[in-house]
């Protein structure tokens, strides 16, 4: 019975995990690395991106327009040119004599 309730408790405090993310309070202080500034939590090693302006924690939206800014122009490449494909009547066969 108890061996039920530690997996329910595993199980839970996982989705608590990704619906609310990192619920940890030992956490380093901020530092810059390559122009990011992030907090990192001495439990699970989770990232925490910290606007150093703001003194505050990132929330999941600011972090992704962040990484959009700093991604750059996204170049389109064209498609290569797929191969025709030929009816089986006008192929030759590739029986050898």
């Amino acid at each position: 019975m108890k061996t039920v309730l530690n997996c329910l408790q595993a199980v839970l405090s996982f989705f608590a995990e990704i619906l609310f993310g990192c619920s940890h309070s030992r956490l380093t202080r901020p530092f810059t690395i390559e122009a990011e500034t992030y907090k990192v939590c001495l439990d699970c090693g989770k990232q925490i991106y910290y606007s150093a302006q703001e003194m505050r924690p990132l929330n999941p939206w600011e972090v992704r327009r962040m990484k959009a800014a700093n991604a750059g122009e996204v170049k389109v490449m064209p498609a290569p040119a797929m191969p025709q494909l030929v009816p089986a009547r006008e192929r030759e066969p590739n029986i050898a004599a």
